[in-house]
């Protein structure tokens, strides 16, 4: 679907949209461009990583863990895991 398209079809269901409606569409809009404009100094560009990295070359794009459940996640992983045939 284009710009004009998608920018077409949006006009048209405003267009059939009661009052009351029409108002919650305002408030959204407003809420959408109020953190657009926080959002897009909050990300920054990260390069794509390059093949024979290491696991340590990752590091510096991670955080720190913050929850006392990796225990009980690794469990599912390797209890959720199946087994390969080739």
């Amino acid at each position: 679907m284009t710009y004009s398209e998608l920018r077409e079809r949006v006009e048209q269901q405003i267009s059939q949209l009661p009052l009351e409606r029409l108002f919650l569409v305002s408030s959204f809009i407003d809420s959408i461009e109020a953190k657009g404009d926080a959002s897009n100094k909050q990300f920054r560009r990260i390069p794509p990583l390059k093949r024979n990295k290491k696991a340590s070359d990752l590091l510096r794009h991670s955080g720190t863990w913050q929850g006392d459940d990796l225990a009980e996640c690794l469990d599912f992983v390797q209890d959720s895991r199946f087994r390969t045939h080739f």
